[in-house]
């Protein structure tokens, strides 16, 4: 049963008992108040007809009573007379009371008294009311006491229609209290109990956007404000173990990151000790070659592939000593904006393909960094020679700088480079792995795969973070953020050097 159900129930048991009682009361007043007028009654009738027989003395003659009984018999109720003389024997009765049984009163005490009696009785399923009053003055031959005899049956219509009427009103006060109580629940207590159901059943489902805002100062509405302040809370947690849940996943993620690195570096150690000494002595003997005089100029090229391969493997051990040792940055205040405009010039100059726009858009007033310029210009450096890469001929790239906003990982301030390609994009399916040492999709004669992973060492050692948004067909976005000069002291920032410390 509903809430609102139960509180009307309740209600209208209570209301029920209430009137129950006050009908009892009302039903014993009005049998109190029917005797009280009965009594009166045969009270008057018996005091006017014995002064009027004390008046006339034992001349009262015997068939004078059945003009008087009829006269007496005229009052509403009133059934008959019976006269009594001095010795309390029956003289005299109405032809009316014949068959009836008279109540068993000791008359002949009543007339020694001199004091009348008066009370119900019942006579088979009727109840009637008598009074016997006494004769003063009269003689031994005389009447010396009568009885009045009066049918009671004025009671029973009496309390019926009393009874009938108490129980139409009160069917008819517990129809309207029902129906008040019923709206009164439903609106103040139902509604905003289901209403609040509702919003635990949505929380439950992850949905804390809304409020419940109800406009009362009951305790519904109290208990309404300490809801939502809950919810409040909820939302908060959650969003912090949220939060927490996802930088607990970076740090997985660089702590697995270290792990490779960690091989790559004992790898790189092996292949400089077996590899690279080999490589110097045949590019030293093959430069010898080279610089005599009398070879041929075909044996020349040969010679010539051999010491640019070589030096392409150097190239590449370097780039996996570098990855492992992870020098650490000369950190100093710098503008980002001086970095991004030195990257722009060198790519400027550099590739300047008649098809491929290279456009700089820098943010003025710029908060400064903390950062050092000759690792962060090689890192643009990297994700600009990438952009020209994925362009090919014709397109556009953009470097810029911004302060980040409510997308960046950062709290807003941040500093942020931009570089924006309009090229073919990556693959959804490549995204989570083109940071990672040795991925690359530009083919084994193209890249190493491990540009984009130092450029992600250098940012992390600078305490920033490095994402990318592509859209295949329609081109790339890699951001670096760095906190501002003065940030370096946050939380953000000892996180990430308590991070860099573990690894």
């Amino acid at each position: 049963m509903h809430l609102g159900n139960k509180l009307t129930l309740y209600l209208l048991l209570g209301v029920v008992g209430v009137l129950g009682l006050d009908v009892y009361l009302s039903l014993k007043r009005i049998r109190t108040d029917l005797l009280k007028d009965m009594h009166s009654e045969v009270a008057a009738i018996s005091r006017t007809l014995r002064v009027a027989l004390e008046t006339a003395g034992n001349s009262v003659p015997e068939h004078y009573f059945s003009q008087l009984a009829a006269e007496i018999s005229g009052f509403e109720n009133i059934l008959g007379l019976v006269f009594y003389d001095r010795e309390g024997h029956e003289t005299w009765r109405s032809p009316s009371l014949q068959t009836h049984v008279l109540p068993q009163v000791d008359v002949h005490t009543v007339v020694t008294t001199t004091t009348p009696v008066e009370g119900l009785f019942r006579e088979s399923k009727a109840q009637r009311y008598y009074r016997v009053e006494p004769i003063a003055g009269t003689t031994d031959e005389g009447i010396a006491a009568f009885l009045v005899l009066e049918d009671f049956s004025l009671f029973p219509r009496e309390l019926h229609g009393r009874v009938l009427e108490m129980i139409l009103a009160t069917l008819i006060l517990l129809v309207v209290l029902a129906i008040i109580v019923s709206v009164v629940i439903r609106q103040s207590v139902t509604q905003p109990l289901q209403t609040i159901t509702q919003r635990i059943h949505s929380i439950g489902q992850g949905q804390f956007e809304h409020r419940l805002h109800l406009t009362r100062h009951d305790e519904i509405g109290q208990l309404a404000d300490e809801f939502d302040r809950m919810v409040a809370r909820l939302q908060e947690a959650r969003s912090r173990l949220a939060a927490e849940q996802e930088e607990k996943l970076r740090l997985e993620g660089a702590l697995r990151h270290s792990e490779k690195l960690a091989a790559l570096g004992r790898l790189a150690s092996r292949l400089a000790h077996e590899i690279c000494t080999p490589l110097y002595v045949i590019q030293g003997r093959a430069e010898q070659l080279l610089h005599r005089g009398s070879l041929p100029e075909k044996d020349r090229g040969v010679i010539n592939v051999i010491i640019a391969q070589i030096e392409r493997i150097s190239r590449f051990i370097r780039q996996l000593l570098t990855l492992s040792r992870r020098p650490e940055p000369q950190l100093r205040t710098i503008s980002l904006n001086d970095v991004v405009r030195r990257v722009w010039q060198t790519v400027d100059d550099q590739h300047n393909h008649n098809g491929v726009t290279i456009t700089l858009e820098l943010a003025e007033e710029l908060p400064p960094i903390l950062g050092d310029p000759d690792q962060l210009q090689q890192v643009l450096l990297n994700l600009s020679v990438n952009a020209l890469q994925a362009v090919g001929h014709t397109g556009r790239i953009t470097l810029g700088t911004r302060c980040a906003d409510e997308r960046s990982p950062f709290p807003r301030g941040t500093v942020e480079a931009v570089i924006t390609d309009t090229g073919a994009g990556i693959p959804p399916e490549h995204l989570p792995y083109i940071f990672e040492p040795f991925f690359t999709t530009k083919g084994v004669t193209h890249g190493t795969g491990l540009g984009l992973a130092i450029s992600r060492e250098i940012v992390l050692n600078h305490h920033g973070e490095i994402r990318v948004e592509s859209t295949p067909g329609q081109g790339s976005r890699f951001i670096v953020s760095f906190l501002r000069a003065g940030d370096h002291d946050s939380p953000k920032a000892r996180s990430a050097v308590a991070h860099r410390e573990m690894l």
